[in-house]
């Protein structure tokens, strides 16, 4: 009915401007490159998709990307290799799942525009610290959801 789309409309209004708190920020960080992949070629040999997956080494805990980008991004970032530090840059915007994300839009000077189909990059986002038990070290313990000294040093991962 109309009243319920409404209803919907105005809810879905003030979830957005919920999420007006902070605006859309660019970062940027240096990460190390950890595997560097071609997906698909074309007939020539020239790769069409190529798959980059580096580490967050300068935040806390082990966080871990994989993005994939098309033919112009595949031949720029052919010219680095695995364990190389380099530049990345995020766009930390808010999100159409109700939280705030980051798309790397740039990494080593490659420009990787956001694909909204992309369903290949991924992320492993984990904090952890060392488990201790009456004192003694008894090994880690590691939460997916970013808080504490991760945030401080790497605000883009938060989600609020």
């Amino acid at each position: 009915s109309m009243t319920v789309r409404k209803f919907a409309a105005l809810f879905v209004c003030g979830l957005t401007l919920l999420g007006c708190g902070k605006k859309d920020e660019i970062y940027n960080a240096t990460v190390e490159i950890t595997r560097l992949n071609v997906i698909r070629k074309d007939k020539a040999g020239n790769a069409l998709t190529y798959d980059a997956e580096f580490s967050f080494f300068e935040c806390p805990g082990t966080q871990i990307e994989v993005i994939r980008g098309g033919k112009d991004f595949a031949a720029c970032i052919a010219k680095h290799k695995v364990g190389d530090k380099v530049p990345v840059e995020l766009h930390y915007h808010w999100d159409q799942s109700g939280s705030y994300d980051y798309d790397v839009v740039s990494l080593a000077g490659c420009e990787r525009p956001p694909d909204p189909n992309d369903e290949a990059s991924y992320r492993m986002i984990r904090e952890c610290e060392p488990w201790k038990t009456h004192g003694a070290e008894v090994g880690f313990i590691c939460r997916v959801k970013p808080e504490h000294a991760l945030l401080q040093k790497c605000p883009w991962f938060g989600k609020q």
